[in-house]
């Protein structure tokens, strides 16, 4: 029997890489979105053409109710579940001098919470199945903050944590890991000036990318 995948955030970006990459290594593939419906069934399109099932399942991942109807969807559709990745992700500017209560629920409900609530749905799933995998995408801003990225970067941090007490408090049948990626594409609003800058600060001589990312989850 195929492993089943499923990748939150499979839409778009790194997210959509992911999956296909996934895909591309025999998984079946539940390609969650929140409101990218088009581009989440592109992904499952492209999926079908490597030889694997796909399908798109709908979830706000602030919502315990919103998951927990996801994981009902993915053992209809699928039966089981071996691979989770937390790819979804929320990221907005924040200056100290406007933070708001609204800013900080903003990011840990999508970033840490969903994460969480996510994982505990996909263990049960797993045990029946014998185990799994647990895959968290993080971020360099866990360890390096950045100033106008508060919330975002607290977010980030308890991702962490969360991915080390999970992997003992799951081990030995299920493995839990993360990826902190640093800067893989570069948001619609940043000048090249700004671009230029953040490339001449990494060794490598340029960004990472979706696929970077989507190698070392299929790795793991």
């Amino acid at each position: 029997m195929e492993r089943v995948a499923l990748v939150t955030g499979a839409g778009v970006r790194i997210g959509r890489a992911i999956a296909l990459e996934l895909a591309a290594a025999g998984c079946e593939v539940a390609v969650h979105h929140r409101r990218s419906a088009a581009a989440a069934h592109d992904v499952c399109e492209r999926a079908r053409a490597l030889g694997v099932r796909a399908k798109a399942v709908s979830a706000d991942l602030a919502s315990a109710a919103s998951i927990s109807a996801m994981f009902d969807e993915i053992r209809r559709l699928f039966g089981r579940l071996d691979i989770l990745v937390n790819s979804a992700a929320v990221f907005r500017r924040t200056p100290v001098a406007t933070l708001t209560e609204d800013d900080f629920d903003f990011h840990m409900s999508t970033n840490l919470k969903g994460p969480y609530l996510c994982s505990l749905e996909a263990a049960r799933m797993m045990r029946e199945a014998g185990g799994g995998c647990i895959v968290n995408i993080t971020d360099v801003a866990a360890e390096r903050p950045f100033a106008s990225h508060v919330p975002y970067c607290v977010s980030k941090a308890g991702l962490v944590m969360l991915t080390r007490s999970l992997a003992k408090a799951l081990a030995p049948a299920i493995r839990v890991n993360a990826v902190a990626p640093g800067t893989v594409l570069f948001r619609d609003d940043e000048t090249q000036e700004q671009r230029d800058r953040v490339v001449r600060r990494i060794p490598l001589g340029r960004i990472g990318t979706p696929e970077d990312i989507a190698r070392a989850v299929r790795f793991l």
